[in-house]
């Protein structure tokens, strides 16, 4: 199992830190070659990239924002000097907490575009190579606000929603070429986090609710935070040949903390 993706290319947006790393870091540990992707921070893409090659495979860094074709071009140049993209994990976001009167079309095109809009955009840059194998694995991650509604939060939601309608469809399409589609949906996971975009999640900030960290552990039946590794190890599964009759399908990582599916 250690080394069943040996060979494979994987392209991992939002991969300098938190759960991209982490997915990045599993796919490494199981032989494939990783493109990393951080939007501006190259010290941190750079230090994935060193790990990564410590693992004896390969890996080079994309910095750059996944909701301009630019980069998205830039990321397929990447896996293309390792034979192409063979696992694409849609990862990058942004979540920041906003209500709806302060909402501004700019503000919500723009969460679209990074979440939703980039993932079709990847999938257009590697599905053809992908078919040409007759091989390929694309993972999105999604969240419990693919399937509930979330107050300030109306443009991840709807992206969210939209990415797992995306899956679906893209699952019946690409099936016949050897192509699984799946969603990872992580739930409350102990993550670095920005008070000014999480201030429902973070120790300053909003109200108390039901996302509140200090307040989570409570609500999560297995009794514990998720950790990153914790989404690694399902998008390792999925990307796996043991995972060929999986697709369509989203894997929640909520430790029970919600009823969904």
């Amino acid at each position: 199992m250690e080394q069943e993706l040996d060979g494979k290319t994987a392209v991992v947006t939002g991969s300098g830190r938190n759960i991209g790393r982490a997915i990045a870091l599993e796919f490494a540990a199981r032989g494939a070659n990783v493109v990393v992707n951080s939007r501006s921070n190259a010290d941190e893409a750079k230090a994935v990239v060193s790990e990564i090659e410590a693992l004896g495979v390969r890996s080079t860094a994309v910095i750059g924002d996944v909701s301009r074709q630019e980069t998205i071009d830039e990321l397929k140049a990447a896996a293309d000097q390792f034979g192409g993209a063979d696992i694409s994990v849609s990862n990058a976001a942004l979540r920041p907490h906003q209500s709806f009167d302060d909402m501004t079309v700019d503000d919500w095109l723009g969460i679209l575009d990074i979440q939703l809009n980039a993932s079709f955009r990847l999938a257009k840059a590697f599905v053809p190579g992908m078919k040409a194998k007759k091989w390929g694995r694309l993972i999105h991650i999604t969240g419990p606000d693919a399937f509930i509604g979330i107050a300030n939060r109306a443009h991840n939601v709807t992206a969210k929603g939209g990415l797992r309608a995306l899956t679906k469809c893209l699952a019946i399409e690409l099936g016949p070429d050897g192509i699984t589609v799946n969603d990872v949906a992580p739930g409350a996971i102990d993550t670095k986090k920005n008070d000014l975009s999480h201030p429902h999640v973070t120790a300053q900030g909003a109200p108390v609710d039901e996302n509140d960290r200090s307040h989570a552990i409570a609500r999560i039946p297995v009794g514990r935070l998720g950790t990153p590794e914790d989404m690694a190890y399902a998008c390792g599964f999925l990307a796996s040949p043991r995972a060929s009759f999986y697709t369509g399908t989203v894997m929640c990582c909520f430790g029970g903390q919600w009823n969904v599916g």
